[in-house]
């Protein structure tokens, strides 16, 4: 399997490939698209602050009341 890549500019949603890979490619492919010059966020903040401690975190959920057995959570059934 061959691969084929080059910087170019969406024009109207058209992706134009460059004249030297044409012949090079079959008339079925599979896209994949990797914007250039921006990085990708890795996560998303689940609040705008940031919180200065960990007792100023928000509680997400509430686990006091929980009951943890061992065992059982490495139970094989």
């Amino acid at each position: 399997m061959n691969t084929i890549q080059f910087n170019t500019i969406i024009n109207d949603g058209v992706i134009q490939i460059p004249e030297q890979y044409l012949k090079l490619i079959p008339l079925a492919v599979n896209v994949t698209i990797i914007p250039t010059g921006h990085e990708r966020q890795k996560f998303k903040p689940k609040t705008k602050e940031k919180p200065l401690n960990i007792d100023e975190f928000p509680a997400i959920l509430e686990t006091k009341d929980w009951k943890f057995n061992r065992e059982e959570a490495n139970e094989r059934r």
